[in-house]
């Protein structure tokens, strides 16, 4: 090795001794790799591992090689498995916002395409079926009247019964249908998830309050809950309300 030349005790990348830095991962050269740190990203060791807390290096290590990019693919088990619940854990609170939001319109969306199909369908088991609320609303009366003030027979409420038990199975299969979105999500955090995360240290990092929390977890998963069921909830019967009109 000549003198213009020198191996970084980091990476072996042979580097030029007057750049400073290993360009291929950003340690300092000349000197103890751990002593001297590295940069990445314009982001120093120390502030890297302070912010990144649990697991560290396993992140670092990861940046290291894509340092200077954007977007990149990398295998996060992790993100895979457990998708927004990894992003609350990492106190990714606006990314887990957005993924959560996003998640639930497709799954709406997915909803209405599986019951379109069955759109006739359900606007005839739905006028079947008001003969049976009729009768329930009655108190369960054995004979009820209709507008026009004839009786409903005991058949007419029991088909509107079993009318109403089909129509809860169609939408229960459609809704059984847009679990085929989990593992189109499981391979995009787990993909991405490590991209996600560098994005939002690079951001987020000045602000000191990094790590993970069991906590933001729970807490996150409460308030997410809560959404879906007050607001998605919602949405979705709306959605099926206008498909029988």
């Amino acid at each position: 090795m000549n003198n213009s030349t020198i191996k970084c005790e980091n990476c072996g990348t042979i580097c030029n001794a007057k750049d400073g830095y290993c360009k291929n991962c950003w340690t300092k050269l000349g000197g103890d790799a751990e002593k001297a740190g590295f940069i990445i990203d314009g982001i120093g060791q120390t502030e890297w591992e302070d912010y990144i807390d649990k697991n560290s290096k396993r992140y670092i290590d990861i940046y290291k090689n894509n340092n200077g990019k954007k977007w990149f693919l990398h295998i996060n088990w992790s993100a895979f498995f457990f998708g927004i619940n990894w992003v609350l854990y990492r106190k990714m609170y606006k990314v887990a916002v957005i993924g959560f939001i996003v998640t639930s319109l497709i799954t709406v969306a997915l909803s209405v395409v599986f019951l379109l199909p069955h759109t006739e369908e359900m606007k005839i088991l739905n006028k079947d079926i008001a003969p049976y609320k009729e009768y329930i609303k009655g108190g369960g009366q054995t004979i009820m009247l209709d507008a026009d003030g004839r009786p409903y027979s005991p058949e007419i409420v029991q088909k509107g019964a079993m009318a109403e038990n089909k129509l809860a199975e169609i939408e229960a299969i459609a809704q059984l249908k847009t679990l085929l979105i989990v593992p189109f999500t499981c391979v995009f955090w787990g993909l991405f998830g490590d991209a996600i995360y560098k994005k939002h240290i690079i951001k987020n990092i000045k602000n000191k309050n990094g790590g993970a929390s069991i906590l933001s977890l729970f807490a996150g998963r409460i308030l997410l809950g809560l959404i879906e069921w007050l607001v998605m909830g919602a949405l979705v019967s709306l959605l099926v309300m206008l498909l029988l009109v």
